[in-house]
């Protein structure tokens, strides 16, 4: 705990159960998703939770292979899982050319529109030639999907 004005406030407890990086080509997408599989286990996650946040993290690295890295250079997909307060939050980020504003929205997929329908809450940052880094955060335990409430 630490004091503060007198008073003790409580400290996150955060646990990493994950820190990886891997080549930005198509073999990583299967190792990341086996990967966070055990991550999710390890953080006491159950099997619903294990597929989803395996799904969410296929789609974040295939945009990696797919395009962040595109015309020839090869740089690495990081994926840091990490346990917070009944929380496990996820990112996938890269250090590729970015996401040009504007494009996002015309780019067709549907990784996204599956983060979003299987995650608590997420976020996408973008910053062309500085990278891509997508936050997802899932409820540990008890827990329904966000369409099932």
């Amino acid at each position: 705990m630490t004091w503060a004005g007198g008073y003790a406030l409580p400290v996150p407890r955060t646990a990493t159960c994950l820190e990886l990086a891997l080549p930005a080509v198509p073999t990583s997408i299967r190792r990341a998703r086996e990967a966070v599989g055990e991550a999710v286990a390890s953080a006491g996650g159950d099997h619903r939770l294990a597929d989803d946040v395996r799904l969410c993290v296929s789609e974040a690295v295939s945009n990696v292979v797919r395009h962040a890295y595109a015309g020839g250079s090869r740089s690495e997909a990081e994926i840091v899982v990490e346990r917070e307060e009944g929380e496990l939050k996820v990112v996938v980020r890269d250090t590729g050319k970015g996401v040009t504003p504007g494009k996002r929205a015309k780019s067709g997929g549907f990784g996204l529109k599956i983060i979003d329908k299987l995650t608590t809450r997420y976020s996408f940052r973008s910053k062309p030639s500085m990278g891509t880094e997508v936050r997802m955060v899932f409820r540990l335990g008890d827990r329904a999907r966000p369409d099932d409430r």
